[in-house]
């Protein structure tokens, strides 16, 4: 049978989440506590037990020419006793249902492995997502004002300018902002913006990593304040290098099943992922 969670489920939500996503980051106890909601999350239940599931998140998407709301498929994971049922293609199904029923324009999801792509492909989704990564070793200590990240506006507004090219990207609430806000802060060591004339021209979304420092975002309005961003981190936070994902690459992340047409790339990330 399949439906949709409550309170009760959770316990046993929790257990195949962290079975199917082992974690020693505290990322898991986090995400329950801090994002996680039983009503978006449908099961395949069996005899009472839980057998497989997925998270329907709700994300509003500009999608070509058109915006609307769209369904991230996050968590998705079949306990592995119950593996090669095809459980997964039918919780998909389900939730490809919900969406036309409220009339949502797309479902997104990112592979948890890059092999991943070609399994969701027969239920239409395209690898629409990608990224570019770039690196940077600590050459210098820039004269640079870095603060903390706080204002979703204007971090909203240069994610705008740098995302509207792509044909595809989530239209960010300021409660999407603010949640990632807090998840940086918690577990990472947080957003970061680089002023010039008290204007943001840089903004990073950091973790600290063995290899050094992980930017999962940085966007800038031009190469100079990446690079400027990218160094004044490495000097604050002692660093000697820094790996940082920004828009307009050829790195697949994430795919797109539209149920209209769609162009062919997008930009998507700071989705949990």
């Amino acid at each position: 049978m399949i439906r949709f969670a409550n309170a009760g489920d959770i316990p046993a939500i929790r257990e195949l989440f962290d079975l199917c996503f082992p974690d020693d980051s505290g990322f898991n106890p986090y995400f329950f506590g801090h994002a996680f909601k039983a009503e978006t999350t449908l099961l395949f239940m069996q005899d009472g037990m839980l057998c497989a599931m997925l998270q329907m998140l709700p994300y509003r998407l500009s999608l070509g020419n058109e915006e609307g709301e769209a369904t991230y498929i996050y968590g998705a994971c079949t306990h592995p006793a119950h593996r090669r049922k095809h459980l997964m293609a039918q919780l998909l199904e389900a939730s490809f249902q919900e969406d036309k029923k409220h009339g949502r324009i797309a479902s997104l999801l990112i592979p948890q492995e890059k092999w991943l792509f070609d399994f969701y492909k027969p239920f239409g989704y395209l690898p629409l997502f990608a990224l570019k990564r770039q690196v940077a070793l600590r050459g210098f200590s820039p004269k640079a004002d870095v603060r903390k990240l706080t204002d979703w506006c204007e971090a909203d507004c240069l994610y705008s300018q740098k995302v509207s090219d792509t044909g595809c990207f989530i239209l960010r609430s300021e409660a999407d902002w603010r949640a990632q806000f807090e998840l940086f802060s918690a577990l990472g060591e947080g957003a970061f913006g680089l002023y010039q004339k008290d204007s943001l021209t840089a903004y990073a979304f950091v973790w600290r990593e063995p290899g050094g420092l992980f930017a999962q975002e940085l966007l800038a309005a031009d190469s100079h304040s990446a690079e400027l961003l990218a160094q004044a981190l490495l000097d604050k936070l002692g660093e000697q290098k820094i790996t940082y994902c920004t828009v307009s690459g050829s790195e697949l992340l994430g795919c797109c099943k539209p149920y209209h047409a769609a162009p062919v790339r997008g930009y998507i990330n700071l989705m949990f992922n």
